[in-house]
């Protein structure tokens, strides 16, 4: 669309101007152009919660568009959890609305004296005070708010600047993990309420009509995706991981849940009276469901993080934990991890009214568990935290997927899946299946995985593309809307540029080889072989075309066209 929208809070001014097109081309959008803006602007060194760190909100050329899958805009920033760069796909109609607002990228920086939140409306951009809205949880500010637009807010957790705290945006979905509502709430911005009027602009309707009929009979043809997916939600992986024994329960001191025959997506259908909810803007799944007393049904990542994590098959009460993160807005996968870790700590057991109180005092930044894990952890000097570079680790257990252990301890944002999804090959065969139990292989194609992944959060899609759609479909999208010509492999080139730009980033914070590991509970005598995972961080280095400090050199950067002076 051509506009980046810049807001400096500390002095209330608002300023437009045009979005750099060679920017624009090599990193498309998203994920990529934020990443891209976030190196320009700031050093790596700056503390997350410092008003120099930037909030930076980036659509894609697929946004608001007919594409399939384009619900998704990113947050970027350097998280104050992990201390790494960190992009935050976050799902809804909010991306599609900034970008008929005519907005490729909205960059917040400094910090207001009192609490203000954003209005957008096209070409108008007014900060207004947030003061009556300050102390209220995200489902009531965005009652309040919602007439003016899609609402994306903070709640309590963010006002606290718990590290744990996310972004929400249309009461359902959350920019999840990374702490990222800590930083909106160091700013004192509660809200962004955007209304936008514009059609985007497609160079080739003809081509582009013809490529969204081809994607949508692709994914018609999947069954992962028009049986699985669109029937049960992503409730339907629950059974599956538990009985391939990568479903971590107890802080991963087990791999299997007894529990498990009340928490599956069969349980909840036979239980619970249902009703599908709309899915994000151009999403054929639609994967969230709600109950008939409009209670939302938790995806997997939260029925894991509140079920087999923590020890209990209650499913009422993972509802009500669902509820209450989305409200505080709380990461549920670090929060829920965290209670983990806490309880083996202390060796207790928890019920439903605990585990609840302990997730409302995190919110209201009363308890010692605020900041994650590995904080806890530290603290006590102990190594009962299962994250990677502070990001606690989801549901899907490193020690039965490899490739995705891998990927664990190389993603530049932490204990994160969904930044190389691994689980795709190696457990839901896509593409294809791959032997899951070895490292084998598993380095060269790692990288492709990771350059593919940030290719589509550039994009604006869902990661649940890529079990239909591979990148010569999304390719000619892009190309038949911008006029710009992709081939697939620019697009993973873009990839890879996002990648070792992030990269960079993390080695010039602080970050060195000895943070690419995983918790040494993963090693033990029916784990991970110690000496083949080394080994596949070297082979890893190798494939990335980095030094074996794991450094992208000048020879890569150059390659990549990457000025990499100003990072």
């Amino acid at each position: 669309m051509g506009k980046t929208i810049t807001v400096d809070l500390s002095s209330s001014t608002v300023t437009e101007t045009t979005t750099d097109e060679k920017k624009l081309c090599a990193y498309i959008g998203g994920r990529g152009l934020g990443v891209r803006i976030l190196c320009d602007l700031c050093s790596p060194r700056v503390d997350p919660l410092n008003p120099d760190n930037p909030l930076i909100v980036t659509t894609s050329p697929l946004a608001g568009t007919d594409t399939p899958f384009t619900g998704m805009c990113s947050i970027t920033s350097k998280s104050p959890l992990t201390n790494t760069i960190f992009s935050a796909e976050t799902g809804g109609f909010f991306g599609k609305e900034l970008k008929r607002a005519g907005i490729d990228a909205l960059v917040i920086k400094g910090k207001a004296k009192s609490p203000v939140y954003l209005q957008i409306e096209d070409n108008y951009v007014e900060l207004k005070s947030a003061t009556h809205l300050w102390n209220k949880n995200t489902v009531e500010t965005t009652d309040i708010l919602h007439d003016g637009g899609k609402v994306a807010c903070i709640g309590k957790s963010g006002e606290n600047q718990i590290l744990l705290a996310n972004i929400v945006n249309d009461y359902l979905y959350s920019s999840e993990r990374g702490g990222l509502g800590a930083i909106a709430g160091s700013k004192n911005l509660k809200a962004i309420v955007v209304k936008g009027n514009n059609k985007p602009y497609i160079f080739d309707e003809t081509e582009f009509g013809k490529t969204v009929t081809h994607a949508g009979q692709l994914l018609d043809a999947n069954p992962l995706v028009s049986k699985g997916l669109k029937v049960y939600g992503t409730s339907a992986f629950m059974a599956l991981m538990n009985y391939m024994n990568v479903l971590p329960a107890y802080n991963f001191r087990y791999s299997s849940f007894g529990g498990i025959n009340l928490l599956s997506a069969e349980y909840i259908k036979n239980n619970y009276d249902t009703e599908k909810l709309p899915g994000c803007s151009g999403c054929p799944i639609a994967c969230k469901f709600q109950t008939k007393d409009n209670r939302l049904i938790p995806d997997y990542d939260t029925i894991w993080a509140f079920g087999p994590a923590v020890g209990n098959n209650d499913f009422d009460t993972i509802i009500k934990a669902c509820d209450l993160c989305r409200d505080y807005s709380i990461d549920s996968v670090s929060c829920g991890s965290t209670i983990a870790s806490y309880l083996e700590l202390t060796s207790k057991n928890i019920g439903s009214e605990n585990l609840l109180q302990i997730i409302e005092d995190i919110g209201e930044g009363k308890s010692k568990l605020c900041n994650g894990s590995s904080s806890f952890m530290n603290a006590r000097g102990n190594d009962l935290s299962m994250s990677v570079k502070s990001l606690e680790l989801p549901g899907y257990d490193p020690r039965g997927i490899q490739g995705q252990a891998l990927g664990y301890a190389t993603s530049n944002h932490g204990g994160c899946y969904r930044d190389s999804y691994m689980i795709a090959p190696e457990v839901l065969g896509k593409p294809k299946l791959l032997d899951r139990q070895t490292f084998s292989g598993k380095a060269g194609l790692l990288q492709y995985f990771q350059n593919l992944i940030a290719a589509i959060d550039s994009l604006s899609l869902c990661n649940y593309s890529m079990f239909a759609l591979d990148e010569t479909i999304m390719a000619s999208m892009l190309s038949s809307v911008t006029g710009v010509y992709y081939t697939p492999e620019d697009l993973l080139r873009s990839g890879e540029r996002t990648w070792n730009l992030e990269r960079l980033f993390n080695n010039r914070s602080g970050f060195t080889v000895s943070d690419d590991k995983l918790p040494e509970r993963f090693f033990d005598d029916d784990g991970i072989d110690k000496n083949e995972f080394k080994k596949a961080v070297s082979d890893y280095y190798h494939f990335r075309g980095w030094n074996k400090k794991g450094v992208p050199e000048s020879n890569k950067l150059d390659e990549l066209g990457i000025d990499w002076s100003v990072v």
